[in-house]
């Protein structure tokens, strides 16, 4: 859906039509929980963070209302879920050394995974990101925006997200060297 058209409908919501906030809930949630959801890894984290930008969107005074209410939604998401992974490092105890060796079964040179397998590991290397250049990586490689992009959503020059990038490039690729996966 184009922005005009969530821009409408969202107008639309705010004059109040339960039909057209519907329509512009369902036009964007799969693509904004799919993207929260790899960011922070936990589905009802997704959700509730999805359920506050919604909330918030629709708490916007009318003279405050974006054009483009998918680049607001985004915004919103990704800082929510940067905040939610900083307070959620906060919490964890590092023991010092490489960030990516500190989770549990990193370590499988010997196993031989099957793509599900495969598949999970890369989600705990990128779940061991840093916030900053999980949402830089997530944002860039598994979404494919552009750079540009990444940056005005980050709110971040694009020479800072090019560095996340590649810095978190090559975490997973040592992540996954650690659990037997040859590039």
């Amino acid at each position: 859906m184009t922005a005009s058209i969530l821009a409408a409908l969202l107008r639309s919501a705010r004059r109040g039509s339960d039909e057209a906030f519907t329509r512009l809930v369902e036009a964007t949630r799969d693509s904004l929980f799919w993207t929260v959801r790899r960011m922070v890894g936990r589905d009802a984290v997704a959700e509730e963070i999805l359920q506050d930008a919604y909330t918030a969107l629709w708490g916007l005074p009318e003279s405050g209302l974006p054009s483009e209410p998918m680049a607001w939604l985004w915004r919103f998401c990704v800082n929510r879920a940067i905040d939610y992974l900083r307070r959620e490092e906060n919490r964890r105890p590092h023991e010092g050394g490489e960030y990516l060796e500190e989770l549990p079964g990193a370590a499988r040179p010997d196993a031989e995974l099957g793509l599900r397998e495969a598949e999970e590991v890369v989600a705990r290397a990128m779940q061991a990101l840093p916030p900053q250049e999980r949402g830089a990586f997530v944002l860039k490689v598994v979404e494919g925006l552009e750079y540009p992009e990444v940056a005005a959503l980050l709110g971040v020059s694009e020479s800072t997200v090019r560095n996340q990038v590649m810095q978190a490039r090559k975490k997973v690729q040592r992540y996954l060297l650690a659990a037997g996966i040859e590039l």
